[in-house]
This record gives C-alpha cells, sequence and structure tokens, in this order.
C-alpha cells in the first residue's frame, strides 16, 4: 500500500473520514469479502483501500461497491475484457484522443481528456469505452486521486454528427453514468462540456434521469468559452489550446498507459465464479 504524504494524511481524515489505523477497516472489509464464496477478488490492502475511500470508510457501502465492481464485469464480459490490442491502443491514443494531463487542479484532482476530432479512427466503440474504462483503472491506484477525485473534460471541437454519433450512443452513455455512480471505486468531481453543439443538451436529457442529484450539479456546458471553464479548473495546469499556460504533448502519457499491460492482465484474472454454488 502506497504511502502517502502529511499533508494528504489530514486531508483524508478531513474529507473521508479516513481513520489513522487503517487496518482494522480494511480488515474489516477483508472479511465481508471472504464471505462472499462466489467473489474471487483482489485482497491486497491496497485494493481494499480504494474503495474504503471512494465510500468514506463505510465499510458496508465499500462492500457493496466492490460487489457492483466484479458484478458489472459478469454482466457484461466483453465490454470489460480489457485485452484491446496494441495497434487500436496505439491509433487511438496516439491521436491524443484521450489522455491525463500531468498536473493536479487546485484542488489536487487528475484531470482526464476526451477530445472528439477528425483524426479519430474506426475503432469501435466497445475498445472506446475499454480504454476509457483502462485509463481510469490506472488512476484509482493512486493514493492522492483515491483521496480527491477526478475531472472529466469533454472538448467536442471535432464533433460531426455523421462520422462521431456513435460517442453518444444512450447505451454507453448509461454504461459511463453506471461507472461514475455505482461500480467504480473512483470519486468523480466534475464533468465538463466545451466546444460542444447544441444537439448535446437533447442527448443529455435523456441520460440525465439516470443521474443522481450530486452528479448532476457536476455537470457544465462552457461551449467556446474558456473563462467559463477556468473558473472551475485553474488555467495554470490546461495546455495552451484550452487558454491555459502548458504547452502539452500527451506522450508521456501515452508511455505510461502502454506500459502497464501487466496490469490489466492481472484485472482480469478476478471475478465471480458462476460455477461455485452458494
Amino acid at each position: 500500500m502506497a504511502e502517502i504524504q502529511n499533508e494528504w494524511k489530514q486531508r483524508a481524515q478531513k474529507e473521508i473520514n479516513e481513520p489513522l489505523d487503517l487496518q482494522i477497516p480494511i480488515n474489516q472489509l477483508r472479511e465481508l469479502i471472504k464471505k462472499d464464496i462466489t467473489l474471487n477478488s483482489r485482497l491486497d490492502d491496497g485494493f481494499m483501500i480504494k474503495f474504503l475511500r471512494a465510500r468514506k470508510y463505510n465499510t458496508s457501502k465499500a462492500f457493496y461497491l466492490l460487489q457492483r465492481y466484479y458484478k458489472a464485469r459478469q454482466k457484461d464480459p466483453t465490454l470489460y475484457n480489457l485485452n484491446v490490442g496494441p495497434s487500436t491502443k496505439n491509433l487511438f491514443l496516439e491521436t491524443g484522443a484521450v489522455f491525463m494531463l500531468p498536473d493536479r487542479d487546485q484542488h489536487g484532482r487528475r484531470i482526464f481528456v476526451f477530445r472528439i476530432n477528425k483524426a479519430l479512427p474506426d475503432i469501435s466503440m466497445d475498445d472506446v469505452f475499454k480504454i476509457n474504462y483502462m485509463t481510469f483503472e490506472l488512476i484509482s491506484e493512486e493514493p492522492e486521486t483515491q483521496i480527491a477525485g477526478v475531472v472529466i473534460i469533454a472538448d467536442l471541437t471535432g464533433f460531426e454528427w455523421h462520422k462521431h454519433h456513435k460517442y453518444l450512443s444512450p447505451y454507453y452513455a448509461k454504461k459511463g453514468a453506471e461507472i461514475v455512480q455505482e461500480n467504480f471505486p473512483l470519486r468523480f468531481q466534475g464533468f465538463h462540456f466545451i466546444n460542444e453543439p447544441l444537439y448535446i443538451y437533447t442527448v443529455y436529457s435523456i441520460i440525465k434521469p439516470f443521474l443522481k442529484e450530486k452528479i448532476r450539479c457536476r455537470v457544465h456546458f462552457h461551449g467556446n468559452n474558456l473563462s467559463s471553464l477556468h473558473k472551475y479548473i485553474n488555467r495554470n495546469i490546461l495546455p495552451d489550446y484550452y487558454g491555459g499556460a502548458i504547452c502539452f504533448d500527451p506522450a508521456s502519457w501515452i508511455h505510461h498507459f502502454l506500459s502497464k499491460d501487466h496490469y490489466f492482465e492481472e484485472i482480469q484474472k478476478y471475478g465471480y465464479n458462476t460455477s461455485v454454488k452458494e
């Protein structure tokens, strides 16, 4: 389990009720998991703590979240099979379609950027979903991100209906909402749409009823008003093409992502075993 600096320890204690003795809730959660005989779960301390942090150390809620995490993969095994081919990952990532910014925002949160542009390769929506999900898997291992959470910027600058309408599929939108709210150990703290076409509001109106009120309050539409975005995310950490102060090349993030195949292979080993009788 990765250590965190004192300032993060203090923040965790204040914001998510992190106790001084982490081993007590870790052991409690581990015992709950062991009682679910159909579940083959990771049991290391680091895995336990990210679910506990996601539910502010409410052990029963953390256990329910962990069950939902694995049940989502049991329900949609094809969608959550993270064996995405190297060429597909390279094609998608090298267009700069998805990446993490190098610095955290003024609240310590990670910034995930999803960009729809004309250079996007023609790959399946399943693979797009998987690559996004794999990104969340990687950052969910970061202790600071477990505490502060993540913010998403969706840049729809190059969106063309005839080419990109699949990205607004209600099916994948609903699956995304499930990750945000119900079945993934990450605190999603904000969703910012920029350069969005007008019909995105119609699509959002379809998805909105599936969102909890606290998530709805975190959704913001900025159009081409980057000053509006800067009210939420300090421009000092944003790329220059978002009115920010840095020249950013996502190559370092791509390299990091592509070096983690062993981690994704390990994830695939766990889940519900339907052949075990309760």
